[in-house]
């Protein structure tokens, strides 16, 4: 059975996908708008980097139902470091770098 931390956390990790993705389709239409170089694909870059992360925790979330040997590789630290933390962390870097690209003016003009 799967935790529902588990779960909760999967969902989590989809919600920030969904959330590049919008991000990605405003600031493409954004940038078009105002002949803004298209930084947008970055966006696409960081999706790449989320999913491979909730790939891999979807695949720990399943790792009572797989095989002993795979369960063993499943569980080792190396592997939820090197597939599920790194890619996630690249891909939210990536996602705030190009958002604070796209939309800092709405904090200068609130500022300013």
């Amino acid at each position: 059975m799967i935790a529902l931390g588990s779960l909760l956390g999967a969902l989590g990790t989809l919600s920030i996908l969904i959330l590049i993705y919008i991000l990605a389709k405003l600031s493409e239409r954004f940038g078009a708008v105002i002949k803004m170089r298209p930084r947008y694909r970055y966006y696409y870059v960081a999706l790449v980097f989320l999913l491979i992360g909730w790939i891999a925790q979807l695949l720990i979330m399943a790792v009572n139902l797989m095989p002993a040997n795979i369960q063993n590789a499943l569980n080792s630290v190396w592997f939820l470091l090197l597939a599920y933390y790194l890619p996630v962390t690249i891909g939210v870097t990536i996602g705030l770098i190009i958002t604070w690209r796209y939309w800092s003016w709405l904090v200068a003009e609130r500022n300013g």
